[in-house]
């Protein structure tokens, strides 16, 4: 029985290919986690960093793209920055996504980072669905937006070769919220924003409202801004295809010197699909080749 054993073992060790035996995990090239623990609101955050291919080889300094919900929008962002860059379609562009220890293997976390993040003000009974059980959380927005401007950038520019003045950030749904309330309240943050099924609705509109407040102090607003969504996000409860629509028309009404706005329905998509067209073309409009 031994000598058997000894056989199937030596069978099995040498006969079969070694990749499937040992199977490795993929890891994305040209990556980097780095982890960051504010001081403004105690969390500690992890950084996951996507280079140029030659960064190391090179020494210009480069623009810079910061995605929230960095758990589905790291790997895509790398992944179609690299594709781009690869055919000239945008210049080379480091990107830097925003994650949480453990987020990614716990959805209830995910959704209580977020929402504690992503929302500069606190609501009570408006959310619905799963969000409901963290809603309690809502309101660290400032917080955040604090954490981003005194901590997170001066901590990458110190670190990794980026253009001060070309910073973009891209935010979904309640991350799309953040990007038209920083843009409306530290709007020298960043020069350039993907915003993506933005939620416009959340404490009853009150984004409107911060829009206004600052066109009556602002006649210049010097950015590039994107605002897409799915066609079928017209929702009974949150109509976020129309609200999209009344909210880029208000900003549009401003005439804002330097602002340069645009935005974008994509057919067929829902709130949960349609992130990855709107990365893809938001990229394009920011920082390529498809004009405004």
């Amino acid at each position: 029985m031994k000598q058997k054993a000894k056989f199937l073992f030596f069978l099995i060790v040498f006969c079969f290919p070694v990749h499937l035996l040992f199977a490795q995990q993929y890891n994305l090239p040209n990556t980097e986690v780095r982890h960051l623990k504010s001081k403004v609101n105690g969390i500690e955050y992890n950084l996951y960093v996507s280079l140029p291919r030659k960064y190391h080889q090179e020494s210009e300094a480069y623009p810079i793209v910061y995605t929230l919900d960095a758990d589905y929008s790291f790997a895509l962002a790398h992944n179609i920055v690299e594709h781009f860059t690869d055919r000239n379609d945008i210049p080379n562009l480091i990107v830097v996504s925003i994650a949480y220890e453990g987020a990614s293997q716990n959805l209830q976390l995910y959704r209580k980072n977020r929402i504690r993040d992503y929302t500069p003000v606190h609501t009570s009974g408006q959310l619905f669905g799963k969000y409901r059980k963290v809603e309690k959380h809502s309101g660290g927005g400032q917080k955040f937006q604090l954490f981003i401007k005194n901590e997170l950038i001066p901590f990458i520019e110190a670190n990794y070769r980026v253009k001060y003045d070309d910073r973009t950030i891209v935010g979904h749904s309640m991350g799309g919220l953040f990007g038209a309330y920083t843009l409306f309240t530290m709007p020298d943050l960043f020069q350039k924003y993907i915003l993506v099924s933005s939620s416009l609705w959340y404490a009853d509109k009150f984004i409107f409202d911060i829009e206004s407040r600052f066109s009556k102090s602002h006649n210049s607003l010097h950015a590039q801004v994107y605002f897409c969504i799915g066609a079928w996000e017209n929702y009974k409860k949150t109509p976020m295809v129309d609200h999209q629509k009344q909210f880029v028309n208000q900003i549009k009404s401003r005439s804002y010197k330097g602002l340069k706005i645009s935005s974008h329905v994509f057919r067929g998509e829902t709130h949960n699909s349609v992130f990855p067209a709107a990365l893809s073309r938001g990229l394009r409009v920011t920082n390529g080749n498809i004009e405004f």
